[in-house]
């Protein structure tokens, strides 16, 4: 039987999942790498350059990551 639910949630079909599965995973190396360079950069002393990079993570990696969550929750069920 058909539900009203699956008449209305005209989403992106699961077979998308993996997609979705890769850039989630590509993601959080490239956030995890990014962080580790942070602290690298800080360490070395190059604190402008360190501050640079985090600035750029904080305004694009976790501005991405957030919208695709809700692009998620919002076409995917």
């Amino acid at each position: 039987m058909i539900k009203l639910k699956d008449i209305l949630n005209e989403g992106i079909p699961s077979r998308f999942e993996g997609y979705f599965d890769n850039v989630n995973d590509n993601v959080a190396r490239l956030e995890k790498n990014l962080k580790q360079l942070i602290f690298d950069l800080g360490k070395e002393g190059l604190k402008k350059e360190s501050s640079e990079v985090a600035a750029l993570y904080k305004k694009h990696i976790i501005e991405f990551k957030v919208k695709l969550k809700n692009f998620e929750r919002k076409y995917r069920d």
